[in-house]
């Protein structure tokens, strides 16, 4: 269910195409062996313009992480502290954010530096731009970002083999969706222009990189037997304090507490579900439950829900 739930996009940037399956899932067994997660986030689209979409996520799984006893640090470049500090306070999380000051020139010797003093055993990029075929970085809408956005992929590009890591992006410009390069391709000539060739561990493809997020906390919660996603109350205040922080919506660019031109509900809505679905698998896994969910598959077997229609990735998006 959480797969049929992360598989809608409202959006039209036609995910249907490049879809991982069990993505989340895997992601979280990945994280709970962790002990050090160093999550990055922020996407900008010019001068002070950093995104909704991210930081709430990044401080979601940071949160849950923390609350399963790992060390959660985050790193992001300057433009897109203020909302991710913002977004952490507004779940009463610590705020320790790394800034990362880099060049194209710097970038690798800053990452391996980083790396060593912190020594992630998993590394988390959630709606963070990775670089091009080309070595740009470009918005969905085929736009240089570059001005604006850290080389911060050079972490995942630096990384050693025995380090887990972890992408979650929504529109085929993110790090990690080398993974699936060939299927973005295929969406024709920007599609291809704009496609990330930074690989990952594990990668998780969803509506929106923060119901990505979102959808790893809900696996995590029915892995643990725990509710560890937060409150619709929570996701309202997160989304307004990034807002309020200088965060813009990355569709409309407008400063307001929407996400990848969604009203703040549908995100609250999304929330609601994930946290059902992650409920129903926590019921299906206990002892005494396996026989009645057998005996409802054979009677009534369910269809999974189809995935929105295939459209060229970056229709609408970024």
């Amino acid at each position: 269910m959480i797969d049929h739930l992360l598989a809608l996009d409202p959006g039209g940037r036609g995910i249907a195409g490049f879809f991982v399956e069990g993505g989340a899932e895997r992601a979280a067994r990945a994280l709970l062996r962790g002990r050090r997660v160093l999550i990055t986030t922020g996407f900008a689209f010019g001068p002070g313009l950093p995104e909704t979409d991210g930081p709430p996520g990044a401080a979601s799984l940071g949160r849950a992480l923390r609350l399963l006893g790992k060390e959660v640090t985050y790193v992001t470049d300057p433009v897109t502290v203020p909302p991710l500090e913002a977004a952490l306070r507004s779940l009463g999380e610590p705020a320790a954010i790394v800034t990362f000051h880099a060049t194209d020139a710097t970038a690798p010797a800053v990452a391996r530096r980083l790396l060593a003093e912190h020594a992630p055993t998993h590394l988390v990029a959630i709606e963070r731009p990775g670089r091009t075929r080309t070595g740009d970085y470009l918005s969905a809408r085929g736009e240089s970002i570059r001005a604006w956005n850290a080389p911060l992929d050079a972490l995942f590009i630096a990384a050693p083999r025995r380090l887990v890591t972890i992408g979650v992006g929504d529109g085929g410009n993110e790090i990690g969706m080398g993974n699936v390069l060939g299927r973005i391709a295929r969406g024709g000539a920007k599609a291809r222009r704009m496609a990330s060739v930074v690989t990952v561990s594990h990668l998780v493809v969803a509506g929106t990189s923060n119901w990505g997020a979102y959808g790893v906390v809900a696996a995590l919660s029915y892995l643990r037997g725990r509710d560890l996603l937060h409150s619709a109350a929570e996701e309202r205040r997160m989304v307004a304090a990034c807002a309020q922080a200088g965060a813009v919506d990355g569709i409309t660019r407008h400063r307001e507490p929407t996400v990848d031109g969604l009203p703040l509900e549908a995100h609250v809505g999304m929330l609601e579900l994930l946290r059902v679905a992650a409920r129903s698998r926590r019921s299906a896994r206990s002892p005494g439950r396996a026989t009645v969910a057998k005996t409802q598959r054979a009677v009534s077997p369910a269809r999974p829900a189809t995935a929105a229609q295939s459209v060229t990735p970056g229709g609408r998006s970024r």
